[in-house]
């Protein structure tokens, strides 16, 4: 029951923010608040709630009232530092009728379940975007949680998994299984378990060789109340290793081109030979390294938890290095060594060195995330460009890397639309993928605030509130220019001549295709198809040499680029032949162009001193009227430039059936 002086006693001095709403014929009124809450309703005193400005907070008051039960709202706005997070509690209040009259607000800040709540979104993007497969446990042996790449590796759905017993998810061979609970058992008590190979098995039964990782996961008192397991597939490094002793002639090869570090050792621990991955690995020069012992150049890399082993056991071994060249620089380095035998006598080694360094990073960041999860940001910051973006796609957050990817400084982002990035081409796919829940990962063609192009493999993960509503989305970018722009030139030189950087007869056939195939939706379409051949090329050859040759057709290119219209193309079929695509609307205009083209290379040609002269034999059919298809032009424009040839060359024919 509501008393003004019970109210004055109980709720004046709270620290939390209390008012009281009076219901009065069917209108709420604001009646009376605290001292936390006259900054924002003291005016407001005996007036009348205006329900269309405070639909919310009106609904909820009539809400409790009619309920006659407390009603709970939490107001949370993530990723937002400047706005705070609270509980407000509506709670009705009874006259002697048992009729709620009053309803009792209070709010509570909860500033530590907005901090909570971000940082577990944090940790379920990088969880669900890491490439090993993770496994969280309590200490009852129930799964809590497993990742996309888990779920990928061994075929194990989500949701077929979590609550179940660790024995349950059958990954584990019956005669392993007691020797892995001794493993578990031993992490429970404290104890710190090293990475170890071992087999795994699929939902289906399939083998998978992995390294395993288990971190325990600890509590503010330091008790253990998880334990999370790392798998990472080795398969192809153990299939190598294979590989490798069961064939010295195929390995000849792999040691050379492959592209992780490997080097051979001789029975004194001499290094005999590297490839070039290794130095680039480990960062030194081949004289650092040749004929020197593995023990000299381990110290000198800074090997920290090397431990002695004898590299020539009678099978490989397997171990993980970290180098420390300074205080500040660390390497991790996954080594295995396999022993050479010759007529069963051991004569050396191989060790193949694999830099896991972005892998170590991710696993020791997953440990100390698990009891401080803002360290997440700091590692995803220091390996990507990133980008949040909240539900309308508004730019909220950039990291240092996308500044200095893209020369844009944070104000002229923040606050902006998320083309407004750089982006200039249709992003409908993007945004239809997104805005559905599900992560979008493509390339993007991108431009610095200076209009520089680059390339990103950009990867966008939506980031979902306890209502599964889309809030916020965290775009990752990796630069691949390089690798776009060697693309692009192995593309030209599969399409283009080297010798002209005309288009070559490939590119021919596709373009042709495409004008045949758009002349046949139109049926007013037409074009012609000149065949050119150069009827003395063969004499300059022989007489100057190909090197003229060659300076001669490049000179012949560039006149037959002068000939030509804008929207004709020019191809290069090879030696002296050449194919004109002419866009014209007559037999008239057609003969025009030849006529005029045949009279330009009738001119002579000066080349490296060399006055030379030369005619051209030009061969022309026509669409639709000589073929309805590229192979059917190509062959009448070549029968008419040899019958052109037959009655003395130097002149142009026009195919005739």
């Amino acid at each position: 029951m509501y008393s003004e002086g019970v109210f004055q006693f109980y709720f004046m001095n709270m620290p939390q923010p209390v008012i009281v709403i009076q219901q009065e014929r069917h209108q709420l009124y604001y009646k009376e608040c605290n001292k936390a809450a006259q900054q924002f309703f003291d005016k407001m005193k005996d007036k009348i709630i205006n329900k269309e400005e405070n639909l919310l907070f009106y609904t909820l008051c009539e809400k409790a009232i009619a309920t006659k039960e407390p009603i709970q709202y939490q107001y949370i706005q993530l990723f937002h530092p400047e706005l705070h997070a609270y509980e407000v509690t509506f709670t009705p209040l009874f006259n002697q009728a048992t009729t709620p009259s009053h309803v009792l607000v209070m709010a509570q800040e909860i500033h530590y379940k907005k901090t909570l709540e971000e940082s577990t979104r944090l940790l379920d993007a990088f969880l669900e975007n890491t490439v090993d497969a993770i496994l969280v446990a309590d200490c009852d042996e129930k799964v809590l949680t497993v990742n996309g790449a888990f779920e990928k590796l061994f075929q194990w759905r989500k949701e077929e998994v979590i609550g179940k017993i660790c024995q349950e998810v059958d990954i584990v061979s019956k005669e392993e299984g007691k020797e892995n609970l001794k493993l578990i058992e031993e992490l429970k008590n404290g104890k710190t378990l090293p990475p170890y190979e071992t087999v795994r098995y699929t939902k289906s039964g399939e083998s998978v060789c992995v390294s395993v990782s288990c971190s325990p996961i600890c509590d503010d008192q330091n008790q253990l109340v998880a334990y999370s397991v790392i798998y990472r597939d080795i398969t192809p490094i153990k299939k190598l290793e294979l590989e490798l002793i069961e064939s010295k002639q195929w390995y000849k090869s792999l040691f050379t081109n492959h592209h992780h570090a490997v080097c051979m050792l001789d029975m004194d621990g001499t290094i005999l030979n590297i490839n070039s991955a290794f130095l680039e690995t480990l960062q030194l020069s081949a004289s650092d390294v040749l004929h020197r012992n593995y023990l000299d150049i381990a110290k000198r890399l800074g090997v920290c938890n090397y431990k002695s082993w004898n590299v020539y056991e009678t099978i490989s071994y397997s171990t993980e290095l970290t180098l420390r060249r300074s205080q500040h620089s660390a390497q991790h380095v996954y080594i295995t060594t396999i022993p050479v035998k010759v007529n069963n006598q051991t004569v050396g080694a191989y060790a193949i060195l694999h830099d896991i360094t972005p892998q170590k990073e991710a696993e020791e960041q997953l440990a100390y995330t698990m009891k401080e999860l803002e360290n997440i940001k700091y590692a995803l910051d220091e390996s990507a460009s990133v980008m949040i973006l909240d539900a309308n796609g508004t730019i909220t957050y950039i990291n240092d890397m996308y500044i200095r990817y893209s020369d844009y400084q944070k104000e002229d982002l923040l606050g902006k639309y998320y083309r407004d990035a750089g982006l200039r081409h249709d992003l409908s796919e993007l945004r239809e993928t997104i805005k559905s829940g599900k992560v979008w990962q493509g390339e993007l063609e991108m431009w610095t605030k200076h209009n520089q192009l680059y390339w990103v493999s950009n990867t966008i993960v939506p980031l979902k509130d306890i209502d599964g509503n889309i809030t916020y989305y965290v775009s990752i970018h990796n630069d691949i220019t390089e690798q776009k722009a060697l693309e692009n030139k192995l593309h030209f030189e599969a399409t283009h001549d080297s010798l002209t950087g005309l288009p070559n007869r490939a590119m021919l056939l596709k373009e042709l295709n495409k004008v045949i195939e758009k002349g046949e939706q139109k049926s007013d379409e037409f074009f012609a198809l000149l065949f050119l051949d150069c009827d003395n090329f063969k004499q300059i050859n022989d007489e100057y040499g190909h090197h003229i040759g060659d300076e001669f057709l490049k000179a012949y290119t560039k006149r037959l680029k002068s000939c030509v219209r804008k929207g004709d193309r020019i191809y290069r079929l090879g030696g002296d032949e050449f194919i004109i695509i002419l866009n014209v609307t007559n037999g008239r205009e057609i003969e025009q162009i030849a006529r005029r083209i045949h009279a330009s290379l009738q001119q002579s040609w000066n080349v490296r001193g060399y006055c030379l002269r030369t005619t051209t034999t030009i061969g022309v059919s026509i669409y639709p009227e000589d073929g309805e298809s590229a192979a059917l032009l190509l062959k009448n424009a070549d029968d008419a430039l040899y019958k052109g040839k037959r009655e003395g060359k130097n002149n142009y024919i026009l195919y005739q059936t």
